[in-house]
């Protein structure tokens, strides 16, 4: 249950998951940083990070963060079965499946020992465990219990972690728990549950539409995926500044009082990215739908992710509560995965 305006049947103790986010992301760091890198970066001309759902997330943000300037090597996410014709033994996979039974990841790890890429898996174990020890690449084991999405700074910190330590991407120790002290700051303060309770409360029966652009396209994403898999509900997420040349043409016919935008601002994008914020509010201004820009205090790019990754899984958390529904468990996802299982 919370503890503010909003009441939540909180069973699987979700709200619990969230606030220990920072230690997942210290003990991902000191867990891994004192070890030898799992593979040797040498030789390694382009990076694939495979994953799904929860998972993949972590990928993105890696994406958003080093993809355009800050990595040693070109870096794609890859979310599907099979892998890109062009990796092979110079390509680095990291495969990240929480569960270790993701079969698009493992079918994608199966490949890309059959191409004799190097490969580093992120996972609790099953499958992809399996994998590992009969293809003798390495696994970087996760110690947690919960559902995929609650294990965020397990995924992402492990993949930053790896990165780091192969020099594959810029960030050092320093700049990462930089980022982690605000994280810790800001929840001690309890800066962010207030205004993601009346959030949450103005988003009853509305349909979240989050825009946003790097470095937190793939925090859209993220808050798109919490607010199906806690708050039950549908919503969209849409990149910019794509979704000025497309998306923008389909607010012709909505149902405004049913829609509202959120646009996550980030003070580290690039220049014309930020400048649409004026042009956006004018054009749901004049189609009367509620757009509401959205941004937090940080100190880097990084530190920006990690506080809008918890502020978002705050506002899901609170908005299952103005539903009357407990954000753990994840019926439809269940029975999906049951039904592919028979196929």
């Amino acid at each position: 249950m919370s503890e503010g305006q909003i009441v939540v049947l909180d069973e699987g103790k979700m709200l619990e998951k969230i606030v220990e986010q920072p230690a997942q992301f210290e003990k991902a760091w000191t867990t891994l940083w004192i070890k030898e890198p799992p593979v040797k970066a040498e030789g390694v001309k382009n990076l694939i990070l495979v994953g799904m759902g929860g998972s993949g997330v972590a990928n993105e943000l890696v994406i958003d963060l080093f993809g355009a300037t800050g990595g040693a090597v070109p870096i794609t996410a890859w979310h599907d079965y099979q892998l890109p014709s062009w990796v092979n033994e110079s390509t680095l996979v990291i495969a990240t499946s929480y569960s270790g039974e993701t079969e698009e990841t493992l079918d994608a790890v199966r490949l890309a020992c059959e191409r004799k890429a190097k490969i580093v898996a992120i996972s609790k174990g099953g499958k992809l465990e399996e994998l590992s020890k009969i293809n003798g690449f390495p696994l970087l084991k996760i110690d947690y219990d919960g559902p995929p999405r609650t294990a965020i700074g397990h995924l992402y910190g492990s993949l930053l972690t790896v990165l780091a330590k192969l020099e594959l991407i810029n960030l050092t120790e320093k700049a990462y728990f930089q980022a982690l002290d605000e994280l810790k700051k800001t929840i001690f303060q309890k800066a962010f549950p207030q205004k993601a309770e009346d959030l949450a409360i103005s988003l009853n029966n509305k349909v979240p539409l989050i825009l946003a652009y790097p470095p937190l396209a793939a925090i859209a994403g993220r808050w798109q995926n919490q607010f199906n898999e806690n708050s039950k509900t549908l919503a969209i997420r849409a990149s910019l500044p794509e979704a000025g040349h497309n998306l923008v043409a389909g607010l012709e016919f909505p149902i405004p009082e049913k829609l509202t935008a959120l646009l996550l601002e980030s003070k580290y994008g690039f220049s014309r990215n930020i400048a649409h914020k004026k042009a956006l509010q004018k054009v749901f201004s004049d189609k009367e739908i509620s757009f509401i820009p959205l941004s937090v205090r940080s100190s880097s790019a990084l530190a920006e992710q990690l506080l809008l990754i918890h502020f978002g899984d705050l506002l899901s958390f609170y908005l299952a509560g103005v539903y009357g529904v407990d954000p753990t468990p994840i019926e439809a996802i269940d029975k999906l995965k049951e039904e592919m299982a028979k196929l």
